[in-house]
């Protein structure tokens, strides 16, 4: 039986967080996964993070261990890669039929399929750079 409610939500979470923070340079340990799934009243332990990377792995997702100095998970293929985002936005900010907000919907979505919200090359700092 779940602990909470939230519980229930954790392989969801540890997705969400492999999907919008991590790749090849930005690998997250299993300790900082525990911590962030504290964030949402979660209390895991580690070898629990590591059987649910296993069904995140069974489930379809490129999740790859990185081991060395800087090791940890990240997802290694993604649907879109930065510079196709960056396309996509550039043909988004340049038609005249999109508006403002929507040019900046569109950007904030692009983000979610970069990982490492806010470094530069990102969606939203892309928008940004465009106006």
């Amino acid at each position: 039986m779940p602990k909470s409610f939230n519980q229930k939500l954790k392989i969801l979470y540890l997705m969400d967080v492999l999907l919008e923070r991590t790749d090849e340079e930005h690998p997250i340990t299993a300790k900082d996964m525990a911590q962030y799934l504290r964030g949402y009243g979660i209390s895991v332990e580690r070898k629990t993070i590591y059987d649910d990377i296993e069904a995140l792995r069974i489930y379809g997702l490129d999740i790859r261990n990185r081991r060395g100095k800087v090791g940890g998970f990240y997802i290694a293929n993604r649907k879109f890669q930065l510079p196709e985002v960056k396309f996509l936005m550039d043909a988004v900010q340049s038609s005249r039929f999109v508006t403002q907000k929507k040019s900046r919907t569109a950007a904030q979505t692009g983000e979610s399929c970069c990982p490492g919200s806010g470094q530069e090359a990102s969606g939203a700092a892309f928008y940004r750079a465009r106006q």
